[in-house]
């Protein structure tokens, strides 16, 4: 494999901490793969590297490339993403903490769910906003590691009240007693395994001698500390990240994860070794032009000069439109031409900064029949059929999960009603038992209703359907024959068919259950030895980024956001104005620097074609009522410092929208401040 000088510098690095500053389509993934196989062929065993990525995609695209340069050495390489890592840990040497491997994963919906359940346990009648800000609040304590005290800052802080306090605490005991983890605690759990026990961060220590991190610049104080306990004193850990691609502080990253990296290699060995690599092998000179104009901005950066290897191609362009009906008129028209010159859709990308501003060209493209899908307009996963047989898949595995019991005990209907779950899932917590013990003929006897008295015999009745419908022996069963199983013991496809024939969406619920079962089926004959709690995890670490290359031959529609780590042809980003890019959110509250990267971000994700668009006027949504409310916009600061709309311009709109705001309040502009 052909590298240049920086990159190869990268991929003979043996010993000791080294950093990558790699700019967009630098080649990153190239160098990893190259480091990785001169390990190998250095005498490292394959089994002692460690890559870890933030995307499902990025883990599979590198294994793949890995196996296909180095051969079937490579398939030792451990290469996940942060979240799967954990979960295997867990899973394997969490028994400190009470899990095991029939630990289950609690999704950002189920996670809400139990805050309110337990909530209204205490009393209160929690709304879903209010679950809302609960999970986000102790998410955001864990992943930055929190303290008992830096919990109870929260209430001081105004965070989370006094009565939000306990059900937080409860919450988190419910599902370390549960066998149970949400997303934020597969990081935060593990980083007080490894700190708090030597003996399996030793374990891990010996089992990975080199770790390689993806994207550190978008890493949490979790992960942060969960590299730096593995990597110990031998200290052979390689980060690549960018700052300038830095865009999820929103999200608990880190902002100053690379500094803090360079520092903590000076502190173990007293080094760390900077490389940059400044090539671009994705986008034309053009589209780098204006990103390197751009992010030249930008004060918080190590300054990466990169340069493009491609020819010279389309200049990018930049159209004001006046309104977002002509807009997304004006982008599906671009669409269909270029289509006409022979790109394909699935070559085609629309980036738009939040997710409500896709609904106008996507009533473009449906008029000019031009097919696309929207990233994040909700994953396959979250529908109801499909989380339902993922939920007796999760019971099945661990039966302390009462939220996946409770999903499915009465469904279909089997006299199994909320009150008897709730005196099963009491029981089941007093006693510390699992759900499926509480209903054995040991001890549904001793469970009783509520005036004190024994179950009814209708009450025992439901109790033993449910124990036989889930006593499947599923470790000894192919995957495939386990779902189909469960699905035949519950009746569940007739259940479909009585509830949603007449609605007409019996066929599609059923072809949804159907596409689960064969990816389901096709996950155990391509991964022979793995369990079903190694596909549950699968599929609770799916993210909407990897169903990008799962749609067929479609123009895209997504966030920028969600643009992260892809690539196309043409790439059209709309609604680049003040207020949208950088949002008025942002601006507010001084984080503008982060809307400048991920305007940049978006820009790098072009090939050969960059079209960037603004609107006149857009409609208000900071309110609501009141009907449509339009306001007149001006072109974001982003294109004039990108060199798309020259300053003059720029100040012009500025002046003309100030002036226009003073006459429609009925006074003049003269004394307003200038920009």
């Amino acid at each position: 494999m052909s590298l240049n000088l920086e990159q190869k510098e990268v991929a003979e690095h043996l010993s000791g901490r080294i950093l990558t500053l790699a700019g967009p389509g630098s080649g990153k993934t190239r160098t990893l793969t190259e480091r990785t196989g001169r390990l190998i062929q250095k005498g490292i065993p394959a089994g002692k590297i460690l890559c870890l990525t933030f995307t499902n995609k990025a883990r599979d695209e590198m294994r793949e490339r890995i196996a296909r340069a180095h051969g079937a050495a490579a398939q030792q390489v451990f290469i996940s993403n942060f979240h799967g890592l954990c979960g295997t840990i867990l899973r394997k040497l969490g028994e400190p903490f009470g899990y095991d491997w029939r630990m289950t994963i609690c999704d950002s919906d189920d996670q809400i769910d139990l805050l309110m359940q337990i909530a209204r346990k205490k009393g209160m009648e929690p709304t879903k906003p209010q679950g809302r800000a609960m999970a986000m609040a102790v998410n955001d304590w864990r992943e930055n590691l929190g303290t008992e005290s830096a919990l109870d800052a929260m209430v001081e802080d105004k965070r989370i009240s006094d009565r939000e306090l306990p059900i937080i605490r409860e919450y988190l005991r419910t599902l370390r007693g549960r066998n149970m983890v949400d997303f934020s605690g597969l990081l935060s759990e593990t980083a007080k395994l490894l700190r708090d026990h030597p003996d399996v961060r030793g374990k891990l220590q010996l089992k990975f001698q080199f770790i390689q991190v993806d994207e550190y610049q978008d890493t949490n104080r979790a992960q942060n500390e969960i590299v730096e306990l593995m990597a110990g004193e031998e200290d052979n850990v390689l980060a690549v990240g960018d700052v300038d691609q830095s865009i999820y502080g929103w999200r608990g990253a880190s902002p100053d994860a690379i500094p803090r990296f360079i520092e903590n290699g000076k502190r173990k060995r007293g080094t760390c070794k900077v490389v940059k690599l400044g090539t671009n092998y994705r986008s034309t000179p053009e589209v780098i032009a204006v990103a390197d104009r751009l992010i030249r901005h930008s004060a918080e950066r190590i300054a990466v000069d990169f340069k493009a290897i491609h020819p010279s191609g389309e200049e990018v362009k930049c159209a004001k439109l006046g309104t977002p009906e002509e807009e997304g008129e004006a982008v599906a028209m671009s669409v269909s031409n270029t289509m006409k010159s022979g790109v394909q859709p699935r070559d085609m990308a629309i980036f738009y900064r939040t997710n409500d501003m896709s609904r106008l060209v996507e009533q473009g493209l449906a008029k000019r029949q031009i097919p696309y899908v929207v990233i994040g307009g909700g994953s396959y996963y979250d529908r109801m059929e499909v989380r339902d047989v993922l939920s007796m898949l999760r019971f099945m595995v661990n039966p302390k999960d009462g939220i996946s019991f409770a999903r499915v005990a009465n469904k279909p209907a089997r006299g199994m009603g909320d009150a008897l779950i709730g005196r099963i899932e009491a029981f089941a917590e007093t006693h510390n038992l699992d759900l499926m013990q509480v209903i054995s003929e040991e001890q549904l006897p001793r469970i009783r209703d509520e005036h004190g008295k024994p179950l009814a015999d209708a009450a025992l009745r439901a109790c033993r359907v449910v124990r036989d419908i889930f006593d499947i022996p599923f470790q000894q069963m192919r995957l495939g024959d386990v779902v189909n199983e469960v699905l035949d013991r519950t009746h569940y496809d007739q259940w479909l068919k009585d509830k949603y024939e007449e609605k007409n969406e019996y066929d599609q619920r059923r072809q949804n259950v159907n596409e689960l079962v064969n990816a389901i089926t096709t996950f155990g004959r391509t991964n022979q030895k793995a369990t079903l709690a190694d596909y549950l995890q699968s599929i609770a670490l799916y993210t909407e980024t990897d169903k990008a290359d799962k749609d067929g031959n479609a123009v895209k529609l997504m966030s920028l956001h969600a643009s992260k780590g892809l690539e196309f042809d043409v790439v059209y980003m709309i609604g680049v104005e003040e207020g949208v890019l950088p949002h008025y959110k942002a601006v507010e509250i001084g984080v503008v620097e982060e809307e400048r990267r991920l305007c940049y971000v978006g820009f790098t994700r072009a090939k050969k074609v960059l079209r960037v668009t603004w609107c006149e006027k857009r409609q208000d949504t900071s309110s609501r009522g009141g009907g449509a409310k339009f306001r007149v916009s001006m072109p974001s600061r982003f294109l004039m410092e990108a060199g798309l709309i020259a300053e003059g311009e720029y100040k012009i709109v500025a002046a003309e929208k100030k002036e226009k705001r003073a006459r429609a309040e009925g006074r003049s502009i003269s004394g307003w401040k200038q920009d």
